[in-house]
């Protein structure tokens, strides 16, 4: 459909000279797409575009703004521009005019390309003081664009597709009015198109009839234009009402649908985080790392995860609000991206970690890479595997292998220093290993493999360390770290304990401090759809405490304790056929957490397992933090904004009612005068402050829905948000599993962030072990620190046109922080650049190492680095 709509649009540009220009939904996807199919058309669409006739990106994908991180918006708008670049350039405006709300820092991130126009339209409006149609639109660091507003009836709104007379001046009349009233200057934006439209063949005639009708001057045009117009009527100080921060309201008009899309198919989102992070934190700085060393960059592999990972990220695909057929090939994209990843990770810590194929014995090192630009201790997990006999693949009657060798009596590891490091068994297991060779067929082994737990102490700075493995005649016993019970575990930092109904309940020993009910489970029914949570006429909620709990020691130290909690919740299989209440009839919902503690933790982490076969509800985990407030501070792209909760009376909302959930990236934090907690997630971005229990956190884990679009909600009683489609992988059966983590913590951490970011970073980016079985020559290296810990690393890659390598860093809260970027390879010179990497200023390099700089509140800062060679 997509081509045969480009190629009808290019015939009514040949045929109607007065059909002027055009706008593809300003994302380059669908340009490529057109030519991946049609690569005879390139010059044609380059010389549309070169006349100002066909107007393309700027982004390559329109994504959903609160669920993709500020990574992945910077690497979307770069493809935009690089690919925009050969086919005669992209659009220079930030349209985002569908997505489903704003975050707060995207003037600053379009501001990194050179844009300084935006076109917005749900997440906002309908409010006192919201009536312009244009605006400053304000980052929290102060960066601004000037932004136009749509009016009501949004992009498609002036689209006429008619001949009739009478019917287009009564559509141009209504529309007009609308505009007249919330005009700043004299210029009028109709929008003649739509996301489901054909090109408006009637639309020169339609021109034609309004100017005999009207004493105006009409224009078909563009946006570009438009935005040159409005600017020529003003000027910077021109006192335009701002907006400043996130938009995440709008209610009253038009449909936001903020009520669900983060926790529909909440599967694709756990999928998203963990490609964003393999992509961000550990195959970029390993890339670089590896280039550094003087090999060969794999940036052409990643950027081609980095394409599949952000066509997820359009706002319908990566909201879960599609059919099914869109969804499925989500996962094999996903699935594609973590191939590739899988791969380049290989390849570069082959290069940095020398791999022998034709050893195929004892691992004979553990190496543990920290992603981190700051020194850790943790706890890891690996596997070690011990030779025990070569397995003969394929038809080689000539080839006899030896006789199988005894199991290993024990081992212990070995830091550089000769010191022994503790470890702890988890399991050992007689299995099959192998050895990958580019010259010859895998090597098939029998092992005896030990999956383990080892203390990784003072891990370099985005760098390794090494262990050596010995054999020993028998296995070590160590001194246990953590202390347990059969219902409680802690270490020197917290104590946790499982009462008799499956709560948790949190000690924070540096304060005395508890958090008495945590991490229980509420289910409800939904009778919404992907876009929207909405609660049945007669409601039914399930609690995990009303149900049958076990409580099992899972491991018990040296390293790490851990308990299981297992809850079994009978809850209604459905809702009724009305769906005004949830079924009578009930089955077994089964719930399965693991609270782990290390020695080093000062946080809890936990992993919850469901396995659903229950449909139409919503499930969440619960955590009584005893904290009552109605503010939360949540991780964000680029910024931890700041949340006021209310409640609202919902009939004065006849579009759609507020949403009482928000969404986060990493994190939400909440706190009094007396304590914080923190609440850390892996891709699980939607929670709530719950208003009518104060103090109680909710973290949804599951939103299940049977179809695409409802039309009788009771929480959007506007009507239908799109069309009806049946979407029973929407009700998210199977198994699921979750991780998340709680941190207690003072007020005053919540007031200085840095040892909140780090536990967050510490959880979200976990160390990577890697085992050698051949000779290793450097057993300890790290690349660059970035001090203090509140300075968050966004990204470490190849530059995508000059020669040296980009850091992109934030400071995601409100407080100047004087930051020191030390690498341990010597700088040849660096520079301030801009997000598209263009050159802003020089820094200067102290000492040949570091590069000190003051960043602002919530400034990102990126720059362009030449390093010596390692």
């Amino acid at each position: 459909m997509l081509v045969d709509m480009i190629e009808d649009l290019i015939e009514l540009m040949e045929k109607d000279p007065e059909f002027k220009s055009y706008t593809l939904d300003g994302q380059m996807a669908a340009v490529m797409d057109f030519l991946e199919t049609r690569p005879d058309r390139e010059e044609t669409v380059r010389r549309l575009v070169e006349e100002k006739k066909l107007f393309i990106g700027p982004w390559y994908i329109l994504n959903d703004e609160f669920l993709s991180s500020g990574e992945s918006h910077i690497r979307n708008l770069s493809l935009g521009f690089r690919l925009g670049k050969r086919l005669g350039g992209v659009m220079r405006v930030g349209y985002i005019p569908d997505q489903f709300g704003h975050i707060a820092q995207m003037p600053q991130i379009l501001h990194g390309f050179g844009i300084d126009t935006a076109l917005i339209y749900r997440g906002f409006g309908g409010e006192p003081g919201q009536e312009a149609s244009e605006y400053w639109w304000v980052s929290p660091d102060g960066t601004r664009v000037l932004m136009h507003h749509l009016p009501r009836d949004g992009y498609s709104a002036g689209y006429f597709g008619t001949q009739d007379g009478k019917v287009i001046l009564q559509k141009f009349d209504r529309l007009r009015k609308e505009l007249d009233a919330r005009a700043t200057t004299s210029q009028r934006l109709f929008f003649n198109g739509g996301d489901h439209h054909w090109p408006d063949t009637e639309v020169t005639i339609a021109l034609g009839q309004l100017r005999k009708q009207y004493d105006a001057e009409f224009k078909h045009s563009n946006f570009p234009d438009f935005f040159t117009a409005v600017k020529n009527e003003m000027n910077a100080s021109t006192p335009l009402p701002r907006l400043e921060g996130e938009t995440r309201f709008g209610f009253r008009y038009a449909f936001a649908v903020l009520g669900g899309v983060f926790s529909s198919r909440m599967y694709l989102k756990q999928l998203n985080a963990e490609c964003e992070t393999l992509l961000e934190r550990y195959l970029e700085p390993l890339n670089v790392l590896a280039m550094a060393a003087g090999f060969r960059s794999r940036t052409p592999q990643i950027e081609q995860a980095w394409k599949y990972v952000i066509q997820n990220q359009d706002h319908d695909a990566i909201c879960g609000t599609s059919v099914d057929d869109v969804h499925r090939e989500m996962v094999v994209r996903y699935s594609k991206a973590k191939q590739i990843g899988e791969h380049v990770k290989a390849e570069c810590l082959g290069r940095l970690l020398p791999y022998d194929e034709r050893e195929h014995h004892d691992d004979r090192f553990v190496f543990v890479f920290n992603p981190s630009t700051c020194t850790r201790s943790e706890v890891v997990q690996t596997d070690i595997e011990f030779f025990l006999q070569d397995i003969v693949v394929g038809l080689n009657p000539e080839v006899k292998a030896d006789a199988k060798r005894p199991p290993v009596k024990g081992f212990k590891l070995l830091d550089t220093r000769g010191a022994e490091v503790p470890y702890q068994v988890l399991q050992r297991k007689e299995n099959f290993g192998v050895t990958y060779s580019k010259h010859d067929y895998p090597h098939q082994t029998l092992v005896d493999r030990f999956s383990i737990l080892l203390a990784a102490n003072d891990l370099p700075a985005l760098g390794w360390k090494g262990l050596t493995v010995v054999r020993t005649e028998e296995m070590p016993r160590y001194t246990s770290e953590v202390r347990l019970g059969d219902n409680f575990v802690e270490n020197d930092f917290v104590r946790v304990e499982v009462v008799e109904n499956g709560t948790v309940r949190l000690i924070d020993k540096s304060t005395g401090l508890k958090y008495e009910q945590i991490n229980f489970f509420e289910d409800s029914g939904d009778v919404g759809d992907e876009y929207n949570y909405s609660y049945p006429e007669r409601d039914e909620w399930i609690l995990s405490d009303q149900g049958r709990v076990h409580v099992t020691l899972e491991e018990n130290g040296p390293l790490r304790g851990a308990l299981r909690i297992d809850h079994q919740m009978m809850v209604p299989v459905s809702a009724s056929q009305d769906e005004k209440s949830r079924s009578t009839e009930k089955a077994e919902l089964a719930i399965s957490t693991v609270l782990t503690l290390t020695r080093f933790s000062k946080r809890v982490d936990i992993r919850t397992t469901v396995h659903n076969t229950i449909r139409d509800h919503r499930l969440r985990a619960l955590f009584d933090t005893g904290i009552k407030t109605s503010e939360s501070f949540a991780d964000t792209p680029f910024a931890v904004v700041q949340r006021k909760h209310q409640n609202y009376d919902s009939t004065q909302f006849s579009i759609e009612h507020p949403a009482m959930v928000a969404p986060m990236q990493r994190f939400v934090t909440i706190r009094d005068e007396q304590k914080s907690f923190t609440l850390m997630v892996k891709g699980l971005p939607e929670y709530e402050l719950k208003l009518d229990q104060p103090g109680v956190l909710a973290l949804t884990l599951l939103r299940c829905v049977g179809k695409l679009s409802g039309r009788d909600l009771i929480t959007r009683p506007g009507g239908a948000a799109g069309w009806w489609n049946e979407t029973p992988d929407a009700q998210c059966p199977g198994k699921h599993t979750f991780e998340y983590s709680v941190l207690p913590g003072s007020t005053q951490d919540a007031s200085d962030w840095s040892s909140i970011l780090k536990e967050v970073e510490l959880f979200t980016v976990p160390p990577l072990a890697v085992n050698r079985k051949n000779d290793q020559s450097v057993l300890e290296q790290g690349f660059v620190s970035i001090t203090p810990d509140s300075l968050t690393l966004s990204a470490l890659k190849v530059a995508d046109e000059k020669e040296g390598i980009v850091l992109r860093l934030s400071n995601p809260v409100g407080r100047t922080v004087e930051g020191t970027v030390h690498f341990e390879t010597s700088v040849k010179e660096a520079f301030r650049v801009k997000m598209n990497e263009e050159m802003i200023e020089a820094v200067v390099v102290s000492n040949g190492h570091d590069l000190r700089l003051t960043v602002k509140p919530y400034e990102v800062v990126t720059m362009l680095i030449k390093i010596g060679k390692q």
